[in-house]
């Protein structure tokens, strides 16, 4: 229908994530894990998505309302509807991206990113991404700084998809 097609394979075993449908992927992005009056939104893609719902069930059981947002394709979800992009992306809490590679580009859709800064490193994936914080438990970690952070500077916290131009 005018975009790009993709297989996407991976080598690890990843989990059918519960609420993952393509009726959710088709539109671009999507909120896998809904909290109300959530104290942080985690968003990731792909792969890195399971690490992001392990980091929200750590936090949650802390008392840390984390909502997780799967965001698949940004130009599909670019072409959404402004009210849908803003029920996916509500103000109210901050946003951490979550990026196995580069951290390039999730400024638009997170206030603060987490990611590569250089290339990684080759070996078994969950070595690789053990030796770069890619846990449940160090996004939990991160994602508790986040809030902190945020709770600290005071203020409403705007959507990060709003901007004035």
């Amino acid at each position: 229908k005018g975009t790009p097609s993709v297989l996407s394979l991976s080598r690890q075993t990843l989990p059918n994530l519960e609420n993952s449908t393509i009726e959710h992927a088709v539109k671009g992005g999507y909120v896998l894990h809904d909290v109300e009056g959530e104290n942080l939104n985690i968003v990731s893609t792909g792969s890195e998505v399971q690490i992001a719902v392990a980091a929200a069930e750590i936090l949650n059981k802390e008392g840390i309302k984390t909502r997780v947002i799967s965001l698949p394709c940004w130009e599909v979800f670019d072409a959404q509807p402004k009210e849908y992009q803003l029920e996916v992306f509500r103000s109210g809490a901050p946003y951490l991206s979550l990026e196995a590679y580069t951290t390039v580009g999730w400024q638009k859709y997170s206030h603060e990113q987490y990611g590569l800064a250089a290339w990684g490193a080759s070996g078994p994936y969950d070595k690789v991404y053990e030796k770069f914080g890619l846990t449940g438990p160090n996004i939990a970690a991160v994602g508790k700084k986040v809030v902190e952070y945020y709770q600290k500077k005071g203020g409403e916290v705007i959507s990060p998809i709003l901007h004035a131009i």
